[in-house]
């Protein structure tokens, strides 16, 4: 695997490999879920290309990037372990000094879910994925589910912005008691991260509820913040059950696939997760 630290050698690599080429942007400390993407990745493409990028434009003032996990040199062994083709590693100033500046259109779907909690995430996500597509001219590009509002806007960015790029949508990957993996999950220890599942649980009575024709939007979310708060120490930040195609909340459960959404605070952790749903009318 080569590591590269700049778009010049980059585009230096490129030129000597030649066929489809993957691409995996990531913060770093990487995960399972991570290496499903480069997995998905290596069956469609003949070369696979993993960015480390910890960006600090998605992160508050009040949020986590000092404290962020740092596992640089395992990561660096697990993707040579997957026989990535190169890791793209660039510092933040060769990113936002050297990399050409990028105007990403701004989007409805920036102040919904998320951007509601986190107004300057979605603004700091697209810039540098934008700067990052336009180095690494990728063929195709792989986003997992767990972060559907992040896949869904940069589905709008590739089309707004006319990238020539084929977006692939990986399915979340969950620990064995079904919390969805995360690289915050390193913040908590064993027992937490088993008291953590109760967000998993609580989305799972939701889709049993609709499966069995509950259509009461404010009762299903009550029963989720319900049964989230029984585990002392977690806090529900929103949850949301939203049209798929426009994240504008839905009031009635009708024909549509919808997107049932959270974010929960645990003591200090924040964690996310989500699943889609497509009823049939009720």
């Amino acid at each position: 695997m080569d590591i590269i630290h700049t778009s010049s050698d980059f585009l230096s690599w490129k030129k000597n490999n030649a066929g489809t080429l993957g691409f995996v942007p990531t913060l770093g400390a990487l995960h399972k879920g991570h290496f499903s993407l480069v997995h998905s990745s290596k069956k469609i493409c003949n070369l696979t290309v993993v960015s480390i990028f910890l960006n600090p434009t998605q992160f508050a003032a009040h949020e986590d990037l000092d404290s962020y996990p740092n596992t640089l040199e395992e990561d660096i062994k697990h993707l040579q372990d997957l026989q990535v083709d190169a890791l793209f590693l660039p510092t933040k100033e060769h990113m936002y000094n050297e990399v050409d500046a990028v105007n990403v259109p701004s989007s409805d779907l920036f102040n919904r879910l998320e951007g509601a909690s986190r107004p300057h995430f979605f603004h700091g996500v697209t810039t540098i994925v934008a700067k990052l597509f336009n180095v690494i001219l990728p063929s195709h590009t792989f986003f997992g589910e767990k972060d559907a509002q992040q896949l869904c806007i940069i589905k709008e960015m590739i089309k707004n912005m006319q990238y020539p790029i084929t977006l692939i949508s990986c399915p979340t990957a969950r620990d064995s008691n079904g919390l969805a993996l995360s690289s915050r999950n390193q913040y908590l220890v064993k027992k937490d991260r088993q008291l953590a599942s109760i967000i998993y649980t609580s989305l799972m009575h939701i889709k049993e509820a609709l499966q069995q024709g509950q259509s009461n939007v404010v009762l299903l979310k009550a029963q989720f913040i319900n049964m989230v708060h029984e585990v002392p120490g977690m806090k529900v930040d929103y949850i949301s059950i939203a049209s798929k195609n426009s994240l504008e909340d839905v009031n009635t459960i009708k024909s549509e696939e919808v997107l049932i959404s959270t974010a929960v605070y645990f003591n200090n952790v924040r964690l996310i997760d989500n699943f889609t749903y497509l009823s049939s009318a009720i």
